[in-house]
């Protein structure tokens, strides 16, 4: 069995690998502003609600799977600007953004930590990192959100 350090260390390369793979990949256009933030975020909602159903030992592999959507969409979005950006003042923007940014990559931590525990069999602490994933994209949401995206149709 590997290692603790071994795994992070997998994982590791492995998102420096899937980081690379995006950034060299030609595509066939570009896509429309936000697009790429939209597919991004209804990637994460679906993972997140299957993830959500519960981690036990029978369902292991497929809430691995499910972390590793998770986390490829996390990188797909991490890189992106929400609409609501231009609805913060110009001289706050680029904090906005960046805290944007670092809020989409402590979710990246925290899913790639519950990769592990899943990986190590631990579905106990599995289960905990989604939970937390679950309070951070909550209050991710009522920050960077629209308010017209809350409703019952954008209440992500």
């Amino acid at each position: 069995m590997l290692s603790p350090r071994s795994i992070l260390r997998v994982a590791a390369v492995v998102l420096v690998a899937l980081a690379a793979t995006s950034w060299l990949r030609p595509s066939a256009a570009p896509a429309a502003p936000n697009d790429t933030i939209e597919a991004a975020m209804g990637e994460i909602n679906r993972a997140m609600k299957a993830l959500g159903k519960g981690i036990n030992a029978e369902n292991s592999a497929a809430m691995l799977e499910e972390l590793v959507k998770l986390e490829q969409a996390l990188m797909s979005a991490k890189g992106e600007t929400p609409d609501t950006a231009a609805e913060v003042d110009e001289k706050k923007r680029a904090e906005f953004v960046a805290e944007f940014r670092t809020t989409l990559l402590e979710a990246l931590k925290l899913a790639c930590e519950a990769e592990m525990a899943l990986v190590n069999g631990d579905t106990k602490e599995a289960e905990s990192t989604v939970r937390k994933l679950g309070g951070l994209k909550s209050g991710a949401h009522d920050k960077f959100k629209g308010k017209d995206e809350k409703g019952p149709k954008g209440g992500r």
